[in-house]
């Protein structure tokens, strides 16, 4: 049993948080499920499947276990619907595979639903912007990106670093603020930046590549730096350093999930717009080839076929 991984397994947390787990995950699984519609729950099944196998593949790394989470890609094509796939995706991994436990099942579905909504809301808001797409735009997105994941893995390493096994101190949230405003680091963050800018160039992928890489790697960092503070904060025992150590971890992950996040998003926006909840003419601009409807014959030409019908009989 993991008890360190980003599914929390039974015997974790204290009481009042097991409780407030399951009474938010209600109250999100109602939400999502209020006038569901029929042809939603295909799209639904699909997501909590790739949600449920995504999670088999395990990376030992230490006291926990890493693996892909998909959370951003199951927010941003399921929207509000995300609670219901978590959710199913997580039941099935406690009753088949024992990965999490049944005392943290509500938790756990509000660990990785709030990421995956934000994301849905991120896409949403910064899709609709018309720039999004420009080449700038495109490098901006991709060097925040960049520059998010660097300097939440410096933030991460120092407070381990300087942290005592059995609490978090102020000293150690200090220096880590520090660290963050070092100009020689942030001269490196920026070199990490300009490097996934040319290799994004270079790769020349689709507009809506670098708007679903952040997202997706924001949805990875988020959902592990919300199963940290609940380890933390809610944790029977008091040991700051592994969920840190977790944050860590999941760095390579959260540029993995990024890069299928940006090609899915990006395949999806030229084949079947709909699913991401946009139009091919305000988003990637693509002409209407529908053919016109073919016009109706002229006055003249049917008077013409008249006047040549009446000459015919006259010849008869």
């Amino acid at each position: 049993m993991m008890l360190f991984a980003v599914h929390i397994s039974d015997g974790v947390l204290t009481w009042p948080w097991l409780w407030g787990g399951f009474a938010l995950a209600g109250i999100l699984l109602a939400v999502s499920a209020w006038r569901l519609r029929e042809d939603e729950i295909p799209r639904i099944a699909l997501l909590t499947a790739a949600f449920f196998v995504s999670s088999l593949i395990h990376v030992r790394v230490g006291p926990t276990s890493i693996h892909l989470l998909l959370t951003g890609l199951v927010g941003v094509l399921l929207g509000t619907r995300a609670a219901l796939a978590v959710f199913v995706g997580l039941l099935l991994q406690v009753i088949l595979i024992q990965h999490g436990g049944y005392f943290t099942l509500g938790v756990n579905t509000c660990v990785m639903t709030a990421p995956a909504l934000l994301a849905c809301a991120l896409f949403q808001l910064l899709h609709r912007l018309p720039w999004i797409k420009e080449p700038t735009a495109r490098a901006f997105l991709v060097g925040a990106g960049a520059l998010i994941w660097f300097l939440s893995g410096v933030y991460s390493i120092t407070l381990v670093c300087n942290t005592a096994l059995t609490a978090l101190d102020e000293a150690a949230f200090q220096l880590a603020k520090e660290r963050l405003l070092d100009p020689w680091l942030l001269g490196a963050a920026v070199v990490i930046a300009g490097i996934a800018i040319a290799i994004e160039r270079r790769l020349e992928n689709t507009p809506e590549f670098p708007l679903g890489f952040l997202i997706g790697e924001l949805s990875v960092l988020l959902t592990a730096g919300l199963n940290c503070v609940v380890l933390i904060a809610g944790g029977e025992t008091h040991w700051p350093t592994a969920p840190l150590l977790l944050v860590i971890a999941h760095l390579p992950f959260a540029v993995v999930e990024g890069v299928i996040l940006g090609f899915v998003v990006g395949f999806l926006a030229t084949v079947k717009p709909e699913m991401l909840g946009i139009t091919r003419k305000t988003y990637l601009d693509i002409p209407d080839l529908t053919p016109a409807p073919a016009a109706p014959p002229s006055e003249a030409i049917m008077v013409k076929d008249t006047s040549f019908m009446n000459q015919a009989e006259r010849d008869r």
